[in-house]
């Protein structure tokens, strides 16, 4: 019977989220809220994933759901990053990358933690990739691409030659991210 009340649950969450995500765009007057506006915003709440996690639940606080972020980078803030990248400020040069952006986010966004570490991603061990749902990647170097899918590859578990998909990370490669 739980099971049963489950996605009634899920579905009332859901509305009540998209009620709370509702922005009128400057106006007042009611005039720019219609019915079905925010129709995008469920069907990507409700609609499930392959790598879904049983432990995502959206909400207001932080609206992808993700509420434990590591942000991995060994570079410092150089004055030629100032005009693309949105995260750091002049007063931000020759800081840690990772120290910013975690700052950044963590004064913004109450209910998510940004932990930051100011290393190569190559000095951790395959204990701290394991504890990640997915990884997202927006490295410079194709060798640390590389070396990124590796390790996930290395991850990978199997019992009598069947991959066990509990032991599979999603890889998001972002070419033109990084910080």
């Amino acid at each position: 019977m739980a099971d049963a009340e489950e996605p009634e649950k899920k579905r009332r969450r859901i509305e009540d989220l998209t009620e709370k995500m509702a922005v009128d765009g400057g106006h007042r007057d009611g005039g720019c809220d219609w019915d079905g506006r925010w129709n995008h915003v469920r069907k990507f709440l409700e609609r499930p994933g392959p790598f879904t996690h049983p432990d995502f639940e959206p909400s207001t606080e932080a609206l992808s759901g993700f509420r434990l972020i590591h942000v991995v980078d060994m570079d410092t803030i150089d004055v030629s990053n100032l005009n693309r990248q949105f995260l750091f400020r002049p007063k931000d040069v020759g800081r840690p990358k990772a120290d910013v952006a975690a700052d950044f986010i963590n004064s913004r966004i109450p209910g998510c933690k940004v932990v930051p570490h100011f290393k190569k991603i190559q000095d951790f061990d395959e204990s701290f990739y394991r504890q990640f749902h997915i990884i997202v990647c927006g490295l410079d170097s194709i060798i640390a691409r590389r070396w990124m899918n590796g390790m996930l590859i290395s991850l990978l578990s199997y019992e009598d030659g069947v991959l066990d998909p509990s032991s599979i990370i999603p890889l998001i490669d972002w070419r033109n991210g990084g910080l």
